[in-house]
């Protein structure tokens, strides 16, 4: 009986090991490929449109992410949200003063999109790495708990009534 459920946690755990380990070797295929065309898709479309709704989200990510459109700062010139077409949100800038995206060339050259996919690859790496430690600290755990309860089968305790 014990064994049987100490077989079954072993499994678990390596499967939870695997899966951390998946993530490391495929991370770049998986994460990639699966959210390429829709991180694309949605960041060029919120630019292009930059409707009242997403402004914040938008300016948000241009700071945290210190880019500039989707693809490059000169997105902002075929956006039918951004009026003024001669310059960039101020979100684009480095250093923050109002007005700043009027000169193009300070802007943040990169866009948002290869930043984007770089932080997401990242934060996947990870993930993968916190399902190895968790499950090797499980693997511990369990070897642990076999040695204590072998322990106590060989010292043969007597019940105290």
């Amino acid at each position: 009986m014990v064994f049987c459920f100490i077989c079954i946690l072993i499994i678990i755990v390596l499967l939870e090991i695997f899966t951390g380990a998946a993530f490391f070797i495929f991370r770049s295929r998986t994460a990639l490929v699966q959210m390429n065309s829709r991180i694309n898709t949605q960041v060029r479309t919120a630019v292009y449109k930059y409707s009242p709704k997403d402004r914040h989200a938008i300016n948000r990510m241009q700071e945290k992410f210190r880019c500039c459109g989707a693809d490059t700062y000169t997105d902002w010139s075929r956006s039918v949200g951004w009026r003024n077409h001669e310059a960039v949100p101020d979100s684009c800038c480095p250093e923050k003063r109002k007005g700043c995206g009027h000169d193009k060339k300070k802007a943040h050259r990169k866009g948002c999109i290869s930043a984007l996919k770089l932080f997401l690859l990242k934060n996947l790496v990870w993930v993968g790495g916190v399902c190895i430690a968790l499950g090797i600290t499980e693997v511990f755990g369990v070897v642990v708990g076999v040695c204590r309860i072998l322990d106590i089968k060989r010292k043969n305790y007597e019940n105290v009534d």
